[in-house]
């Protein structure tokens, strides 16, 4: 293992690789960017050719290509790393048997479940006829690798005719054991969705009902269970096929279902994802974030319509994202009116409100809530509370103005409520933290390790400035002077990747001016600690009545006070 894992890093530099990913520019002897794992401004993602290594100072994740992979794909392990190897073209023969069992057997169990589908539902008239009376032609049929399941035992019988153990076919979730001890498909007569994780591979499904099958006890839907390689909070229906175009444009459509999905693609909407019921999980927001900016929701225009927009925007508003809604009036879902209108999804997002606009209208329109002072306030403290976890400061106060004008409460009253929330979540959230306190000793000791880290990462950047901090060594603790003299420590390799973040593109004259100013702090953190200690013999003497000891501390803190002064000055 260990061998194929060097020699993929060594086919994929981590720096060529993650380029695909993330705008890179130089850094001194290193590459920075924006971090896809958070949002942010300004890049404090570190990238260490020499190293073979990433690191966010932002947010604290870092690690090799294997890492980064696993974290921004959403994958185990074995699945990064056979991800890695098809690309590297790097054949894994030594990858561990458990885990070639555990997650590889899987993958391929559910390619052929898949093949199978595809080759039935051209087989069954039913079943084919039934899929394009729903507006699906074949180019997407073909794309998306829509199939069909007969039930019974005809995948079962498959499966193990192709050689695969049914105990795996089980653990993928595609067939069971009745009360009887037999085994049977899991899908009965339905039309078969694959789901792909984000590296495009098969590995759940979703089985529509239809025909003479769907009766009153029998679920519309069906989804594979989770297992080893398929997580349902982690993957979102169309994304391995709509992530590239989610980026170029940084806006995400949301739709309900795979059928609306399919519909959306098919007519042109070639950045939609579908969440397939199962609503948006941290993961879900945390992937769509890295690539998008603005999510377009279209949602039910009715009750339960409403409280699922509201739920996901609270969500998108932890994220800073843009949200913008879309309806769909007489039509009940995208799919349906696509099929009518083939543009016109295109036209509706063209005219997307914003979340809160939209609310707004619905809300404050209603004369019920014009006439009953009561639900008015509890409407806009509602309002309010949504707002009070929007990320941006500026986006809030633009809502709240808007707020004031379609209530017609004054922004006064409105800017009053808010602090009011924004100040108890404050104090809801210092009083959920740890409530030990640090001691006065432990904080300077922190501050000067602060100082000295700085100083260790200034010294990366220059022979010269090096020398220079190593004169002032006796000031610092060893570990960092260590650090200085031995670069080559594989303990130094974060503060060499900082070093870049930090002073990466910083001019001479800069660095000069920050050596200076780190080198006075650690001499007055010294000279703080060598003051408390002269104190404490100051007030010892004072105590036993020894004035020649007295008298020496003093002249002593004087020395200290003039060095002090003089440093500052």
């Amino acid at each position: 293992m260990a061998k194929e894992v060097d020699l993929i890093k060594e086919k994929l530099p981590v720096l060529d690789f993650i380029r695909g990913y993330i705008p890179l520019t130089p850094a001194g002897r290193n590459f920075k960017g924006l971090c896809p794992f958070h949002p942010e401004k300004t890049p404090s993602f570190i990238v260490s050719p020499d190293k073979q290594r990433w690191h966010c100072f932002g947010c604290a994740e870092g690690g090799d290509i294997i890492t980064f992979v696993m974290k921004y794909e959403n994958l185990e392990f074995p699945e990064a790393l056979r991800f890695l190897a098809e690309r590297a073209g790097v054949q894994l023969r030594a990858l561990n048997p458990q885990h070639e069992r555990e997650f590889g057997v899987l993958y391929d169990i559910n390619e052929e479940a898949k093949n199978f589908y595809v080759s039935e539902l051209y087989k069954n008239t039913a079943a084919y006829e039934y899929i394009k009376s729903r507006g699906l032609n074949d180019e997407t049929l073909k794309e998306f690798e829509i199939g069909f399941s007969p039930g019974g035992e005809a995948l079962t019988l498959h499966l193990i005719k192709k050689g695969f153990d049914v105990n795996d076919a089980t653990r993928a979730g595609l067939i069971y054991k009745n009360s009887r001890g037999l085994y049977r498909d899991r899908f009965e007569g339905r039309i078969m969705f694959p789901i792909y994780n984000h590296v495009g591979k098969p590995v759940a499904f979703t089985g529509r009902v239809f025909g003479a099958h769907a009766t009153e006890d029998v679920p519309k839907y069906v989804n594979s269970p989770e297992t080893s390689v398929f997580n349902k909070s982690r993957v979102l229906y169309g994304l391995h096929k709509s992530k590239l175009e989610i980026s170029r444009e940084r806006t995400v459509v949301v739709v309900e279902g795979q059928m609306d999905f399919l519909m959306a693609w098919q007519c042109g909407v070639r950045n939609a994802v579908a969440v397939s019921g199962t609503g948006f999980t941290e993961f879900h927001l945390e992937k769509l974030r890295r690539i998008a900016d603005t999510v377009i929701g279209s949602f039910d225009n009715d009750d339960a319509g409403r409280k699922a927009m509201e739920r996901m925007l609270d969500m998108l508003n932890r994220y800073d994202f843009h949200v913008s809604v879309i309806s769909f009036g007489e039509f009940k879902d995208p799919a349906e009116a696509l099929q009518k209108d083939p543009t016109y999804m295109k036209r509706v997002i063209e005219k997307a409100v914003p979340a809160f606009e939209f609310m707004f209208e619905r809300y404050f329109n209603s004369e019920k809530v014009r006439k009953d002072l009561a639900l008015k306030d509890r409407v806009v403290n509602h309002m309010l509370n949504l707002m009070s976890r929007l990320k941006n400061p500026a986006t809030r106060n633009h809502w709240v103005e808007k707020l004031s004008f379609a209530s017609g409460i004054s922004m006064t009253a409105l800017d009053e409520k808010l602090s009011d929330i924004l100040s108890t979540a404050s104090d809801a959230k210092k009083s959920s933290a740890s409530n030990s306190e640090i001691t006065k000793e432990q904080f300077e000791e922190s501050r000067v390790d602060m100082i000295a880290k700085r100083l260790v990462s200034l010294s990366f950047t220059n022979d010269k400035l090096k020398d220079m901090i190593l004169t002032n060594k006796e000031y610092m603790p060893q570990g960092f002077v260590n650090a200085i003299e031995h670069p080559e420590a594989e303990s130094v390799e974060m503060l060499q990747m900082q070093s870049s973040y930090l002073f990466g593109s910083t001019d001479e004259k800069t660095l000069q001016g920050e050596y200076l100013e780190l080198i006075k702090q650690l001499k007055l953190e010294h000279l703080k600690r060598v003051q408390d200690a002269t104190r404490d013999i100051i007030r010892a003497a004072e105590r036993i009545g020894n004035d020649e000891k007295y008298d020496e501390a003093m002249k002593k803190m004087n020395e200290i006070s003039k060095q002090m002064n003089d440093l500052k000055q």
